[in-house]
Parts: structure tokens; sequence; C-alpha cells
């Protein structure tokens, strides 16, 4: 036991945490935010509201020393899990909402649900890592991105398939009345978070060439189960 919570304090330290939870079982430590230069084994997923109040479902974390650790309807403050690497460990879920899952090792569970659906994850100890901060702006600075979580952004978008997703299938353009303009084609998760400069109403258009990848605005998810070449247009009032 004096081993499996010394590295877990290891794992503390060393992955720079915050918003850090310890479950009732020391190998299992949950984060509330991917803040750059944090770590986690497992992410929760609500398509509906990010920063979710209720993930409805039960799931359990099962060690090869005989640990249990089970949570239900929790909070979003539980949304990233680090687990002891010094174990293995399997994940029973149970989802009660449609459009609830969780990503291990860059692979997406559910999403698409039925009522009571559940199942049983041999979980891949391959850590996600939020690392330094990446940053890129268009050419006028008006529109930025980030690879990691900022404390302060406008759009998230996501590829259910990985985490880290080499190429978002589709286009975007953010455009403002004052003639700002931005343009995304295939991008990679270098450019998953946007900052969209303040004072302006922005126009968001899109168009999904892959079935599910979208992106979440003011807590609102638009994709993830795409028709080939579905568009829309969305506006985003910073002004």
């Amino acid at each position: 036991m004096k081993k499996t919570i010394l590295a877990v304090l290891m794992m503390l330290f060393s992955g720079g945490l915050a918003g850090c939870i310890e479950g009732p079982e020391a190998g299992v430590q949950y984060i509330s935010s991917a803040d750059c230069g944090g770590s986690w084994h497992v992410e929760f997923v609500d398509m509906s509201n990010d920063n979710f109040a209720a993930w409805e479902g039960e799931v359990q974390f099962i060690g090869s020393d005989g640990s249990t650790e089970t949570i239900s309807d929790f909070s979003s403050q539980q949304k990233y899990v680090l687990l002891d690497e010094s174990l293995t460990w399997s994940l029973k879920y149970t989802f009660y909402e449609d459009d609830i899952g969780f990503i291990n090792n860059g692979v997406f569970y559910g999403g698409n649900n039925d009522y009571g659906e559940s199942g049983t994850v041999d979980l891949v100890l391959t850590r996600q890592t939020s690392q330094s901060s990446s940053e890129s702006s268009d050419e006028n600075g008006a529109v930025s991105y980030s690879d990691c979580k900022p404390d302060t952004y406008h759009v998230e978008f996501y590829d259910m398939s990985a985490f880290d997703f080499c190429c978002w299938d589709g286009e975007v353009e953010f455009t403002n009345p004052e003639g700002d303009r931005a343009y995304l084609s295939s991008f990679s998760s270098s450019q998953k978070y946007v900052i969209l400069e303040q004072g302006h109403v922005w126009t968001m258009n899109y168009v999904f060439y892959e079935y599910d990848i979208g992106f979440i605005v003011e807590g609102e998810n638009y994709g993830g189960d795409n028709d080939e070449g579905e568009s829309g247009t969305i506006t985003i009032d910073l002004s």
C-alpha cells in the first residue's frame, strides 16, 4: 500500500496537475481541468456540455491489486482521471444518457447510447498530456489557436475518434464585419481551441466531411453525427 501511495504522489508532483481530487482508493485521481502540463488516462465526455453538472451513468475502476473505485452522476470536477501506473486497470461502465462517453488511449466509447447500455474496457495506461501551450494566430491576430485548454476560449474542436487528432476533416471560416477573416481546413489538434478577439460579432461557417467531428461553443455541441458535407452558420457575439 505504501508503494501505491508513493507512486501516486510522484505522478502528482511530476504531472503539474490542477484541481485534483483523490478518490477513496489512492490509485485513482480525478482532475477537473486539462491545464497545460496536466496528464490523465481517462477523460469523461458529455457532448451536450463541456462543463457538465452530472455525467448520468456509473463507472467502476478495478485495479489488479483488487482495489475498486465507483462513481456515478458526477460532475466535470471528475472529468479527467489519472491512475496508478504500477497496476493494470479495467473500467466497467453503464450509460443512462445518450450523449455521454469517455476516452482512453485515443479511443472514444459511447456518444450514441441506449439507456442502460453497459460494458467493460481493459484500460491502456497511455498518458494524454496537454503539454506546453502551442499558440498560433491568423495574420492580423484577431483569431488565435491553442493545443491545450486556455483560461478563456470561444470554440473547442473535437474528433470522437482521437483526442489528439491529425486531421479534423472539414472546413471552418471565422469572419466579422470589420473585415477580419480566418480559414481552417483539415487541421490538427494544435488548433483545437480558438480564441476570438473581443469587441466583435463573429460569424462561423462550417462544413463537416467526417461523421464524428464537431465543435463546442458556449456549452452547445455542434456535430458528432454528421452527414457528408453537412454545413451551417452560427453567430458568436463578443461585442
